[in-house]
């Protein structure tokens, strides 16, 4: 199981460039130049925080797990076990049958993604996730979109 914890480790090496020095040096012009402005951007706002796309399997705070996820991104583990990523409105079952929804979520910008960190409909908290290879990254000076794991408190306001 995966969480949002990080160490500055993880953060330092998520922005490390996936291309070698041959590989830069063989590109045109203009590629050259959206990778170094993308590599300006990341250097002028540094990972600050991840946060890991839910899936099926992924477990809540009060032991529920969300089951039958509804979005069509889908993941292969390590095991080989296929798991798709979980999304706002999708059900959280409970050991005693009780369900809930997802009601928080990485936003319209991402598909409605569920997170870890994403609210329930009964207050609870996905805490895990079962893959490890898809996340988002928050960024030092960079604002996230108002609908981007909305505090509850905002979601009572606005029914």
């Amino acid at each position: 199981m995966y969480t949002n914890e990080t160490s500055p480790e993880l953060l330092s090496n998520l922005d490390n460039s996936p291309f070698t020095q041959q590989q830069l040096a063989d590109l045109n012009e203009q590629a050259l130049a959206m990778i170094n402005q993308q590599q300006a951007y990341k250097e002028s706002h540094p990972p600050s925080a991840i946060y890991r796309v839910a899936t099926e399997g992924s477990q809540t705070r009060r032991g529920g797990v969300v089951q039958q996820a509804t979005s069509p991104m889908a993941f292969t583990l390590d095991n080989g076990q296929k798991v798709k990523a979980a999304q706002k409105g999708d059900r959280v079952v409970y050991p005693d049958g009780s369900t809930a929804q997802i009601v928080t979520a990485a936003g319209e910008q991402y598909s409605h993604v569920a997170l870890v960190g994403s609210y329930l409909s009964n207050g609870d908290e996905i805490i895990n996730t079962l893959q490890n290879r898809c996340l988002i990254i928050g960024r030092v000076g960079v604002s996230k979109a108002e609908d981007f794991l909305p505090a509850l408190e905002s979601l009572k306001h606005e029914a």
